[in-house]
């Protein structure tokens, strides 16, 4: 997984358009102060983001946040997993990923580009 000063790189001051495991959408735009604007078919929210060790981390106004390892894969894909606790208590990356998006102003890199947009 990617480490704090390349999460902090790749995600400041752009707009990630992204989706969900279970197939919905979103869009967050990560500002320069830490700030965050998020969009979803529900509506949409604020908050801050941050790098806490190599996790990248997320928090809003209204719906629960969480950090998450953030795996790269290709130039421009970020597949995001809620950490675990392993069997001997280390900190994870769950198996399962839970959300991927990649920097709306380049051509996706995921392996699967979703045909839908917001």
């Amino acid at each position: 997984s990617m480490a704090a000063a390349e999460i902090e790189q790749a995600f400041r001051g752009i707009t990630l358009d992204g989706v969900y495991n279970d197939g919905s959408f979103f869009s967050e735009t990560y500002f320069d102060d830490g700030s965050i604007r998020y969009r979803d078919a529900g509506g949409a929210d604020s908050g801050d983001w941050s790098v806490r060790g190599d996790m990248f981390c997320t928090f809003y106004d209204v719906q629960r946040g969480s950090c998450f390892f953030v795996v790269r894969e290709g130039e421009n894909c970020f597949t995001f997993f809620e950490p675990v606790r392993g069997s001997e208590g280390e900190i994870m990356p769950r198996e399962t990923w839970t959300s991927r998006g990649w920097n709306r102003e380049q051509e996706a890199t995921c392996i699967k580009p979703p045909e839908a947009t917001i």
